[in-house]
C-alpha cells in the first residue's frame, strides 16, 4: 500500500519511478586504495580501450592508434582516421576497431557504417560472441560518444546490442532501448550487457538483471574461471539523481552552461577552481574528503560466473585515476585503464584478493 502510495504521489510530481537514494560502498565494494597505489605502465593522452590476443598480448587503444604493450614499452601497430572509442580480438587474431561511427574489422576492405536499418552513432564497446560474431554496444541513436552527458541528462533510451557478422556485416538486434550501452559480454546463460544510466547489467532479451550499482557500469571482460571484471567509470551521487528528476533546471544548466561544467559524473575531476562543488566535498585546510561525494571515481569489481560481486579496487575522491572504463586480468596481474588520468595501471591479483579479505581462489 505505501508503494501504491509512494509512486501515486511521484507520478504527480514528474517522480515516477525515481530515486535519490544510491547504494552505498560496503561488502565487496568497500573503498580502498588499490588503484590509486598502481604501478603506472603508460601514461598517454586519448587512452580508451584495450584488449588481449589469443597469444596473451595486450593491445591498447590510444587516439587513433592502436598499441601493443610489451613490458613498459608501447609500439604502434595500427593507425585509423578517427579516435578509436572501441577495441576486440576476435578468437583468430583479427582487431576489430570502433571509429564511433563505423567498425573497421581487419581484413575486411569497406568499413561497417550500419546495422539492423540504422547508422551506428556512438559505438562504445566491442567483444567477441561465442559463435564468432562481434558484440557491438551503439549507446545513442541521438549522441555520439563525446556527449555522453547530453544522453544522460536527456534520459536517454535509444542505445542498442547488436550481434555483427565480421564477414559480410550483417547483424542481429539483440537489445534495444538501452540506456546508454557500454559494455557488453558472452555468458554462460546469454549476453550481458552493461546499461550505464540505468546502473546495472542485463541479459539481452531477457528481464534478468542485477540490482543496481553504485557506479555507472562500462565494459565487462571475462576471466578463465568463469567470472568477469566490470568497470565503472564513475560513482553516484545524490545531487545527480536530485537533478535528473528536476526538468526546469537541468534545462537552464544545459542552455547556459558549458558541459564540463555541469553537475555531472566525470571521468577526472579536481583540475579546475569553476567545477561544480559538492556538499560535503568542498576543501578543508587543503584536504578533500576521500568519503566525500564523488563528481568523479575510479572503481571496477570482480564478480563470479553468477554475477556476485567479490572484491573491488578504488581511487577514491581527491584521487587521480578516475575514469577507469576497461579492466583485464591476465594470470596474477589485474590491468585498468584510467581513462581520467590517461594511464594503463597494473596491479597484483593476490595483493587485490589480500586488501579485499579473500583468501583461496575467486571462483
Amino acid at each position: 500500500m505505501l508503494d501504491f502510495v509512494s509512486q501515486t504521489i511521484g507520478g504527480l510530481f514528474g517522480r515516477r519511478g525515481s530515486s535519490l537514494s544510491v547504494p552505498i560502498l560496503d561488502g565487496a565494494f568497500k573503498p580502498n586504495n588499490l588503484l590509486e597505489d598502481a604501478e603506472i605502465l603508460l601514461e598517454r593522452a586519448g587512452l580508451e580501450d584495450m584488449a588481449l590476443a589469443p597469444d596473451g598480448g595486450l593491445l591498447v587503444a590510444a587516439g587513433n592508434e592502436v598499441l601493443a604493450i610489451e613490458g613498459c614499452e608501447a609500439r604502434v601497430v595500427d593507425r585509423h582516421d578517427g579516435a578509436i572509442t572501441g577495441l576486440t580480438v576476435l578468437g583468430d587474431g583479427r582487431r576489430v576497431v570502433a571509429l564511433g561511427d563505423r567498425i573497421v574489422v581487419e581484413g575486411l576492405a569497406v568499413p561497417i557504417a550500419e546495422a539492423a536499418g540504422r547508422r551506428f552513432k556512438a559505438v562504445t564497446a566491442l567483444a567477441p560472441a561465442a559463435d564468432g560474431r562481434i558484440l557491438v554496444c551503439d549507446a545513442s541513436a541521438r549522441y555520439d560518444g563525446a556527449q555522453w552527458q547530453y544522453d544522460l541528462m536527456t534520459k536517454g533510451r535509444s542505445g542498442r546490442l547488436l550481434a555483427l557478422d565480421p564477414a559480410g556485416g550483417k547483424a542481429e538486434l539483440l537489445q534495444n532501448d538501452l540506456a546508454w550501452a557500454f559494455g557488453a559480454m558472452a555468458a554462460r546463460d546469454g549476453v550481458l550487457v552493461s546499461e550505464s544510466w540505468r546502473h546495472r547489467l542485463r541479459l539481452a532479451g531477457r528481464g534478468d538483471a542485477t540490482a543496481e550499482l553504485p557506479g555507472y557500469p562500462a565494459r565487462m571482460t571475462p576471466t578463465a574461471d568463469g567470472g568477469f571484471w566490470l568497470s565503472l567509470f564513475s560513482g553516484r551521487a545524490q545531487i545527480v539523481e536530485f537533478l535528473l528528476q528536476e526538468n526546469a533546471f537541468r534545462r537552464e544548466m544545459m542552455e547556459t552552461i558549458d558541459p564540463k561544467y555541469w553537475i555531472s559524473p566525470a571521468f577526472s575531476s579536481g583540475e579546475d577552481f569553476l567545477e561544480p562543488l559538492q556538499s560535503g566535498g568542498v576543501k578543508h585546510m587543503g584536504i578533500l574528503k576521500p568519503w566525500a561525494p564523488p563528481r568523479s571515481y575510479g572503481l571496477a569489481v570482480r564478480c563470479d560466473a553468477n554475477r556476485n560481486p567479490l572484491m573491488s579496487v578504488h581511487s577514491r575522491v581527491g584521487g587521480r585515476n578516475h575514469g577507469i572504463v576497461t579492466t583485464l586480468e591476465r594470470g596474477n596481474e589485474v590491468l585498468a585503464l584510467s581513462k581520467g588520468a590517461g594511464r594503463l595501471l597494473r596491479m597484483d591479483l593476490r595483493a587485490i584478493r589480500t586488501a579485499n579479505g579473500i583468501t583461496g581462489g575467486v571462483a
